[in-house]
């Protein structure tokens, strides 16, 4: 038990991969067991479902990859960020076709769990989309005068390869 008030407590930095990864154990056991999606349905329903679970992850982790100190990064990183809330659109579709095929024997509580955390999931993604931005000690003005800088080079090496 933590000493922090319960008031004072926020998001952990990384909450919404914690939460990525709850989503993806959930979304295996539920697409494993027997009585809500039976072995012949599984390639069908199951291995696609399990497969956008672990894309989220996948998105989740390379939008990680990317440190925020360039332009360059925080594009791909929101980029990928993108891609991670797409999966999570794409798991409550997955879910919703499930529930509606009448395969299997559905309780709505199950997928309700589920549902909250893919939920959650996207509001955290878009979270940390939205304050996805560059770092670093240097402003706008230098950013812009090292680019012209790294512009100029590269010009100059075009210039020497073709003369």
């Amino acid at each position: 038990m933590t000493n922090v008030l319960q008031r004072k407590r926020s998001l952990s930095e990384l909450e919404f991969y914690a939460n990525a990864i709850r989503i993806r154990v959930e979304v295996t056991r539920l697409m494993t067991r027997e009585r809500i999606v039976p072995k012949k349905y599984r390639l069908i329903l199951a291995v696609p479902t399990i497969a956008t679970a672990k894309a989220m992850i996948d998105n989740i982790a390379t939008a990680e990859s990317f440190y925020r100190n360039t332009a360059h990064g925080v594009i791909w990183r929101k980029h990928y960020l993108t891609l991670a809330i797409g999966n999570c659109y794409g798991l409550a579709q997955d879910i919703q076709v499930l529930k509606d095929s009448g395969i299997g024997a559905h309780d709505l509580d199950e997928f309700k769990e589920l549902a909250d955390m893919i939920e959650r999931e996207i509001a955290l993604l878009r979270g940390v989309k939205k304050s996805t931005r560059i770092t670093g000690k240097s402003d706008v003005v230098e950013r812009i005068a090292m680019a012209r800088a790294q512009l100029a080079e590269l010009e100059e090496l075009q210039a020497s390869e073709l003369g």
